[in-house]
């Protein structure tokens, strides 16, 4: 299709068949879906005849008259895809200017469903214009012309006995439709003018509905039209269209046909092309809205009473769903003498779309590019997830051959590796594996030094350092303890790279990087890894982090233009939103995705990153856009902005999700040439303007980035100033309690020398009483030794004695027998005495048993007897004696044993205390075993006396 004409080919030859001008088609439209004609198309042009006759060949004016004729060109084609484009291709090349006609009354245009018919009725033909004239009078459009559009959907209702009826969509909220699910539907849209210079419509052109917002012309799908035309008072224009969900053609419409989720709402946009007389291109109303889907049995759509076709009438009791646009249009030259004045259209903008522009204006300048920006929403908190340390034996199996071959030769990378790469290192093998991959293995020692040198040295940035270590990874056990290890490795290394490069000192957004691979390895390894992130040619970081910013910048001027490459829907939609990449990238680009998102997906763009190099973080920002595209395109700005805030970092929560993004990250290509012409294209830019720019200009610039530069320093100071004051207050407050803390321990100091110094006074005089115990303890053994001698010789005394009792006894019973056998019988009984008996003593008490003591005197001379008893006394003293000694052996002993186990503990009992408890105890038990003896003793004297 060219320009002016529309040609028809011969498939086989190319050869023009016939060809007709794209200004004399009036209509084109294809049959209904869901029926046999929908494989058919046609269009419908107009021509005008040869000459009447001669005497009807002049008007009363004596201008010539012609004869318009009508044509219907019907097509058919199985293939669907291709009438559409084709019918897209009208909307897109159809270019119509005013012709010399002019039609004032009504035109109705009905497409009949049972046939591709264009039946044009009414038509009223009116004067034409002589061709080689202009018009006398011009049309001219004064100031803004605005338009109100009135949009109302029907759908199908059946009641009980069968009858099919259409009710309007019930609108809960000001711009929502509550939609049923597959059910045929009625699109009605009716077009006024308002203000402004009156416009004559001709015709619609199409009527096209979408999912979402800021949709793509080729996104768009065409409604088949029942009726158009104007109004009965002229006054608008009104069309209705037909929308079956369940047609092929609406398939892709899938947003719009399922089952919203509670309290979420989908867009939908519906678009109308309507040519208007004197403008040259079609018009397009583009009307965006809002839709709930639900289930046919979960509707409470209640049966309403059906309108005429001139929809929001006066009696109607639901607000219609409207929408205003203002147009305006300028003069364009007429390409042709014969053509009336021609004029284009500069703006068309609605209402909605102008307070949407308004409303981002005022945000936009609000918008600061802060990577570290808090926000109230429940969003993920840097350092979150768990990744577990477990692996596959297959997997540690393969890992453990790449890293012997890699380990014999560190600069070349071992075959088969950039696959376990993208399935993910293990954990366990990061440290190692990053090392590698990045070459910060080489030159260990040196490198150690020298992060060891860089600490013995002061930073500019110590402030700034301090202030981030609790807010990187705080959900992270490493770093989560104020002052730990974790946040004291993170302070250690972010110095010594500020101190080392001083030219990109420290920024924001390196702590997250320095924490992950913190995370991972020691600080000394971690050190190495970090400069080879900044300083080698693959990664290059130190240039992002420069003061400018102007790396960064060129990064979201390509990242822009690999949207607009590869993904330019939503290219549109963020332009239109005014979503630029800064907004959105610049957290993932100065973190690596460090920040917001949970660790297994971080850990995983890091193995990426390592081996690919920067490439990898576009390619995981452009899957990201991709793989989320469906709902950002159906959001506006503050959904867009919480989308990428709070939505997308929880999405890949899931392990699974997280795997897919970096397969798809893995699999998209990105052109190395093109990163290269968009950086040059960038720097042309940036150079262009500068050459531009006047001297004046370049001053004011200047002074402008200086007075910011101003304004930012004394901000900076007020907050200086302010943080220095309550500095203060918080010093002086703890001064204060420090004063407070301090006499408290005074007064526990002085409380602690006291009892100290009675402890020492309490240990000299436990170790007095210890001497004078122990000088007790040993008199009492002496006292104990020569009371045992005095027993043994009291033993050796008892053993002489019964020897003599023995032998007495022998030569008493010798005499006895004598005088028996020697005396007579009167001698006898004068000196016969009963037989004789044991004599009781100590040592015989138990063998002389047959002896009585009674019979002891009669038996044993007095002397004997009374000498024997002395002995027997002498002896029950000596074991009194010996009994006291062993008890007050025992009694020091115990004394002995209580007073060491006091000095040890140091115990602050007086001696007083102690020495009554000892003499109360010991008086006791001693006084009861003396009396208990002296009470046996006495009785056993008492006895022996009787």
């Amino acid at each position: 299709m060219s320009l002016f004409f529309c040609k028809l080919l011969d498939p086989q030859s190319e050869g023009e068949i016939s060809s007709y001008l794209v200004s004399q088609i009036i209509f084109c439209a294809r049959g209904p879906s869901s029926t046999p004609l929908s494989c058919c198309w046609a269009f419908t042009t107009s021509r005008p005849s040869m000459l009447l006759n001669q005497q009807n060949d002049k008007t009363p004016s004596g201008k010539l008259q012609y004869e318009v004729l009508y044509q219907c060109q019907v097509f058919r084609c199985e293939n669907q895809d291709a009438i559409y484009r084709i019918l897209l291709s009208f909307a897109n090349a159809f270019r119509r200017t005013a012709n010399n006609q002019s039609v004032n009354s009504r035109r109705t245009t009905s497409i009949i469903s049972n046939a591709i018919q264009a039946t044009v009725a009414q038509l009223q033909q009116q004067t034409a214009s002589n061709s080689n004239q202009l018009p006398s009078n011009l049309q001219i459009f004064d100031g803004t012309i605005k338009f109100r559009c009135f949009l109302d959907i029907k759908e199908e209702n059946t009641d009980s006995k069968g009858n099919v009826t259409l009710i309007s969509a019930p609108r809960p909220e000001k711009n929502v439709f509550n939609l049923r699910k597959n059910i045929r539907k009625n699109v009605s849209v009716t077009l006024q003018q308002i203000r402004g210079t009156p416009l004559n419509i001709e015709r619609c052109f199409g009527l096209l509905l979408a999912q979402g917002r800021n949709v793509r012309a080729s996104d768009m799908q065409l409604l088949d039209l029942e009726t158009m035309g104007k109004s009965d008072d002229n006054r608008s224009y009104g069309v209705r269209g037909y929308w079956n969900p369940l047609a092929r053609a609406f398939k892709d419409l899938i947003h719009l046909n399922e089952e919203t989720s509670k309290g979420a709402r989908v867009f939908l946009t519906i678009a109308l092309d309507v040519v208007i007389s004197g403008i040259s291109e079609p018009v397009r109303f583009v009307i965006e809205a809002k839709a709930r889907i639900t289930e046919i049995n979960k509707s409470n759509d209640t049966n309403s009473q059906d309108i005429s076709d001139t929809i929001w009438s006066s009696f109607k009791k639901v607000t219609p769903f409207t929408e205003e646009f203002d147009m305006i249009v300028k003069q364009v030259s007429s390409k042709s003498s014969h053509q009336d004045q021609v004029y284009e259209v500069v703006q068309l903008e609605s209402k909605t779309e102008a307070e949407r522009r308004a409303k981002f204006e005022r945000l936009s300048s609000r918008i600061t590019n802060n990577t570290g920006e808090d926000d109230n929403d429940d969003i993920i908190i840097s350092g979150f997830g768990h990744v577990s340390k477990e692996c596959d034996a297959d997997v540690l199996n393969n890992w453990n051959e790449i890293l012997i071959k890699w380990r014999k030769n560190y600069n070349e990378r071992p075959n088969g590796l950039q696959i376990l790469v993208q399935k993910g290192i293990p954990e366990a093998l990061r440290c190692e594996v990053w090392q590698l991959l990045a070459g910060s293995v080489k030159d260990e020692k040196e490198m150690i030094d020298t992060y060891r040198y860089l600490l013995t040295k002061e930073s500019s940035s110590e402030r700034i350092i301090i202030n981030d270590l609790n807010r990187t990874f705080p959900a992270h056990e490493y770093f989560k303890e104020q002052g730990g290890i974790g946040q004291e490795a993170l302070y250690k290394l972010s110095r010594a790279y500020s101190v080392r490069d001083e030219e990109v000192g420290y920024c924001q957004g390196v702590s997250f990087v320095i924490a992950t691979i913190l995370i991972h390895m020691p600080e000394e390894q971690a050190f190495m890894l970090l400069c080879k992130l900044m300083e080698d040619e693959r990664y290059l970081l130190r240039l992002m982090y420069k003061a400018n910013f102007e790396n960064l910048q060129m990064k979201f001027y390509q990242l822009n233009c690999l949207i607009e490459e590869n993904l330019p829907d939503i290219y549109a939609h963020f332009y239109d939103l005014k979503v630029e990449c800064h907004m959105f990238a610049s957290q993932w680009f100065l973190t690596l995705f460090t920040a917001k998102f949970p660790l297994y997906v971080v850990f995983r763009i890091m193995d990426i990153f390592l081996y690919e190099g920067f490439n990898a973080i576009f390619a995981v920002a452009l899957s990201l856009l991709k793989c989320n595209q469906k709902d950002l395109l159906s959001l506006d700005f503050e959904g867009v902005m919480r989308f990428f805030r709070v939505n997308l970092p929880k999405k890949y929560l899931c392990e699974d999700h997280a795997d897919e993004l970096i397969q798809a990250a893995c699999s998209m290509k990105l052109n190395i040439k093109k990163l290269k012409r968009y950086e040059k294209e960038y720097l042309t830019r940036r150079a262009e303007e500068e050459q531009k720019q006047t001297p004046l200009q370049r001053l004011e610039v200047d002074n402008k980035r200086l007075t910011e530069n101003c304004m930012r320093s004394e901000f900076e100071n007020e907050m200086l100033a302010l943080e220095l004051v309550n500095d203060r207050i918080k010093l002086k407050e703890r001064l204060h309690q420090a004063d407070d803390h301090i006499e408290t321990l005074t007064r526990e100091l002085e409380a602690t020398k006291l009892i100290v110094r009675q402890s020492e006074e309490l240990a000299i005089r436990l170790n007095e009483q210890l001497q004078h115990t122990r000088e007790a303890f040993r008199d009492t053994c002496d006292d104990l030794q020569q009371a045992q001698k005095s027993v043994h010789d009291y033993k050796q005394i008892c053993s002489q004695l019964n020897n003599q009792l023995d032998k007495h006894k022998e030569k008493y019973i010798q005499k006895m027998e004598f005088i028996h056998t020697k005396c007579c019988e009167s001698c006898k009984s004068l000196i016969y005495s009963p037989p004789p008996s044991n004599v009781s003593t100590p040592e015989r008490e138990t063998s002389n048993n047959n002896l009585n003591e009674d019979d002891l005197p009669s038996v044993i001379p007095s002397d004997v007897a009374n000498r024997l008893h002395r002995v027997e006394i002498e002896l029950a003293e000596k074991k009194l004696a010996l009994t006291q000694a062993l008890c007050d052996n025992q009694e020091l002993t115990r004394k002995l044993q209580r007073t060491t186990s006091m000095m040890s503990d140091s115990d602050t009992i007086s001696i007083s205390s102690i020495r009554s408890n000892n003499q109360n105890s010991s008086g006791s038990w001693l006084s009861k075993t003396v009396n208990s003896i002296k009470e046996a003793t006495n009785s056993s004297n008492r006895t022996k006396v009787n």
